[in-house]
């Protein structure tokens, strides 16, 4: 194994990366990802200083930063695989991505390894975003002499963390390509995931709640997750730096080791419904929607959620149904050789219809467990129904995106785009409903204009989409 060819590998992802996603579309032109950087960096910078204002006034000189601190310190954990889940999910399909280097004279070992230090270089700026505000604010807030006790409670155990995610993954592949499963890794995986989500969100809970209760009663609270904090406070940094050295020295190694030498392609669909659906125009796209990656991950994350949800006795509405209207982003990419395969491609209204009302048949049949279950825990039918019209909504809104902005084949970041684009659209309408406080017969209404609205800019690019292809066919 070359440490030389991990190092190119590593550059080649990223300038693919710079150049698939940050030298096309709106990011085209030099200005535009110029203005993007600017936008970026203010973004962070006024987060910034809205953390630090709220720190130094509720916060600064009452001595109460230290409990928040452990409290952040307890939560790195949780927010660490938080990221890691997303970036592992999006990068499952990333098959184009990983076929730069199928021709390269570099080893199936070297490539992961190589792909697996490009991730945790996401996973370190998606960190970054998270932590990065509060640690800033708080250092200016209590001094220098607080940078130590920033780098022992986020920094070092967020590293470790990751190290220890990433070992897990790749011993899970090990054990995945024992039991000649590997192909299935795309529907075990983020089952995994959601089940380690599942487990650390009611112990961080519980650890912050201790640490509050500690406090007020004036005794010291020790927890595994304070491990670095602890070394730093009563020995020093170096301590905290050289036990993260030892440790990070003994897991890199075992991660090199864990990788697997051969690389399986990821079983993209899985088949549920009788393929007798496929006589008729709706059933075809049902097949597709029903059959797809994206969907099989939705659906697993919100079964997780239910059965937690079921166990820790949560008395919520059915929140969780909102991750299977996301996948309305690849709703009409996914279904695009259907209407270029077939001999009669159809009607763009009913093409619409096919595509729109096949998503809601799926929202209904994931509806109806999660809210028996919702409803079993004491929550009222009439506060899921306004949650199933907001999914119902998101589903049309994400289907617009996704045919405005198609993620492509192999590029994960252009769902990601698509996936912000889609929360801040929702965010805008919720955002200005909420501030104009609305009856709900009116906001039902402007909700209603609304999806026409968005159902009608759908068809006019679909109908544009058709009109290239059959140019681009003459031609």
């Amino acid at each position: 194994m070359r440490l030389k060819s991990i190092i190119l590998l590593f550059q080649l992802f990223w300038l693919f990366i710079m150049r698939r996603v940050l030298g096309r579309g709106l990011l085209a032109t030099p200005i535009s990802r110029v203005s993007a950087l600017v936008f970026v960096i203010a973004a962070f910078a006024g987060f910034s200083v809205m953390s630090y204002v709220i720190i130094r006034q509720y916060f600064g000189g009452t001595g109460l930063l230290e409990p928040v601190l452990q409290v952040a310190n307890v939560s790195v954990g949780f927010w660490s695989l938080i990221a890691y889940t997303l970036i592992r999910v999006l990068f499952m399909k990333a098959d184009e991505l990983l076929g730069l280097s199928f021709n390269l004279p570099v080893t199936n070992k070297e490539r992961t390894l190589a792909f697996a230090l490009f991730e945790s270089s996401i996973v370190f700026l998606m960190t970054v975003f998270v932590f990065g505000a509060f640690s800033i604010s708080t250092v200016l807030v209590e001094g220098l002499a607080y940078i130590p006790k920033v780098l022992a409670s986020i920094w070092f155990p967020a590293l470790s963390t990751y190290l220890l995610l990433s070992l897990g993954y790749y011993l899970l592949e090990r054990a995945l390509l024992a039991f000649r499963i590997s192909r299935l890794r795309g529907l075990i995986v983020p089952l995994v995931l959601a089940l380690g989500l599942a487990v650390v969100f009611p112990y961080t809970n519980e650890q912050s709640t201790q640490i509050a209760e500690s406090y007020v009663d004036g005794r010291d609270y020790s927890s595994p997750a304070l491990f670095y904090s602890k070394l730093q406070e009563d020995i020093g940094l170096w301590c905290s730096l050289l036990v993260l050295l030892a440790s990070s020295a003994a897991i890199i190694p075992a991660v090199m080791a864990a990788a697997p030498a051969n690389y399986v392609p990821v079983r993209r669909f899985f088949a549920l419904l009788p393929s007798q659906l496929a006589r008729y125009r709706f059933g075809t796209y049902m097949l597709v929607l029903f059959r797809s990656f994206e969907t099989m991950v939705a659906v697993s994350f919100i079964a997780v959620y239910s059965i937690f949800a079921w166990i820790q006795h949560l008395a919520l509405p059915p929140y969780a149904l909102i991750l299977i209207t996301f996948q309305g982003i690849y709703a009409y990419s996914n279904s695009e050789p259907l209407r270029r395969m077939a001999v009669n491609p159809g009607r763009t209204l009913a093409n619409y219809v096919c595509l729109a009302g096949s998503q809601g048949v799926l929202l209904i049949a994931v509806a109806i467990p999660v809210g028996a279950i919702s409803a079993a825990q004491g929550v009222a039918w009439e506060a899921s129904l306004p949650v199933a019209g907001f999914c119902f909504s998101n589903i049309l809104i994400s289907t617009l995106i996704g045919i405005a902005f198609p993620p492509e084949k192999g590029n994960p970041f252009t769902v990601l785009v698509g996936m912000v684009l889609t929360v801040i659209v929702v965010m805008i309408v919720m955002l200005g409903l909420n501030i104009f406080n609305f009856i709900p017969t009116v906001n039902v209404a402007i909700l209603a204009a609304m999806n026409l609205l968005v159902a009608f800019y759908s068809i006019l690019g679909m109908q544009r989409m058709e009109r290239v292809a059959r140019h681009e066919m003459a031609a």
